[in-house]
């Protein structure tokens, strides 16, 4: 096929409804209207040449023709393509919109929406909520298009997630416990301190690898310091230095010191624990936080999850790979962020195409 360079779009006059039908261009004036990024895949395939008054465009002199964004959606488009699917390239958006399999134009509706991403190019966790809730009004679902300096794609279904209030299945402990500071922990080391391990999975008992769920263990408890602010601010554990008592606050603020984004991860932890979860250390995953329902030893955790402030970047390149450990243990990932005096979530999931 022939084509015709005019103001920045091609023209072609051949196989004008097979090609739209196809996914490909506008029909406008009784020709198909292609944008560079379909044109440039059309003759990278030998499928079209491009001429402007008698001279032939070649593929590199076409994809000098695109910007960044235009360009990383092409090899989005190309990878696409590649793999059978029909994808339409969206002029007046930053998405591609992708067909079901098999499927092509008029004979069903488009699922999904593709945001291509390039690996390394922060972006604020707010412009992926807002994308996901905007592609959700169109009644479509949102995938992540994550290029990597080698051209590489994965791809992520993304979406919004609200965890439902569980009925809750462990205890605020109904004993006031005494616990000592020692570095960035809290070690409970009064006789009845298995119980905190045994009521409410708070801490973990030492010397015990794999504590077993709902036994009683003689041994001291250690608590993380943001489980110990949890417990501290419910006025069920007081916490000393010394001979001195903390004050939540100042418990904060150690935390801070022993821990990146803490303030961040205390509104996280007690937005799950508020709700019935049960939320221990995830950095083994690569996460935050794993989320239990249940508790550790009744059930594998089904969500892993990140914290963060609404307002702040992310490498595209980290959500891949949280979300790839958490698809190979069988995981979803959950991005938790403060936003006001709220935690919302979006969920990520691996996605083939």
């Amino acid at each position: 096929m022939q084509g015709t360079l005019r103001e920045g779009m091609i023209y072609v006059k051949e196989k004008v409804d097979k090609l739209y039908r196809q996914g490909f261009g506008e029909i406008v004036g009784g020709e198909l209207e292609l944008h560079v990024v379909e044109a440039a895949y059309l003759v990278q395939y030998g499928k079209l040449r491009v001429f402007e008054g008698g001279e032939e465009y070649t593929l590199s002199r076409i994809l000098s023709m695109l910007d960044g964004e235009q360009f990383l959606k092409f090899i989005v488009y190309s990878d696409l393509r590649r793999r059978g699917r029909v994808v339409v390239y969206e002029r007046a958006t930053p998405f591609l919109r992708l067909y079901p399999p098999g499927r092509k134009i008029g004979e069903s509706p488009a699922k999904n929406l593709v945001m291509p991403l390039s690996e390394d190019s922060p972006v604020k966790h707010k412009l992926i909520l807002d994308t996901v809730e905007r592609v959700a009004r169109l009644r479509k679902k949102l995938i992540l298009a994550v290029v990597d300096d080698e051209m590489n794609v994965t791809y992520y279904l993304a979406e919004n997630f609200m965890p439902t209030e569980r009925e809750i299945s462990w205890k605020i402990p109904s004993h006031l416990f005494e616990g000592k500071l020692v570095g960035d922990r809290v070690l409970v080391t009064e006789e009845r301190a298995g119980e905190l391990y045994k009521e409410g999975f708070w801490g973990h008992p030492l010397g015990v690898e794999k504590p077993r769920p709902g036994e009683l263990y003689r041994s001291p408890v250690q608590l993380p310091l943001i489980e110990a602010i949890y417990l501290n601010k419910r006025e069920v554990l007081k916490v000393y230095r010394k001979e001195r008592e903390l004050k939540p606050e100042e418990l904060s603020k150690l935390h801070e010191k022993y821990r990146f984004k803490a303030r961040i991860k205390e509104r996280v932890y007690t937005y799950w624990r508020d709700l019935g979860f049960i939320p221990k250390a995830g950095s083994k995953f690569g996460a935050d936080f794993l989320i239990y329902e249940r508790g550790p030893g009744l059930e594998h955790a089904p969500y892993l999850c990140l914290a963060g402030d609404v307002n702040e970047d992310i490498r595209p390149v980290d959500l891949i790979r949280a979300g790839r450990l958490a698809t190979s243990v069988r995981k979803d990932l959950v991005v938790s962020l403060v936003s006001g005096d709220g935690v919302v979530s979006y969920r990520v999931r691996w996605f083939k195409p």
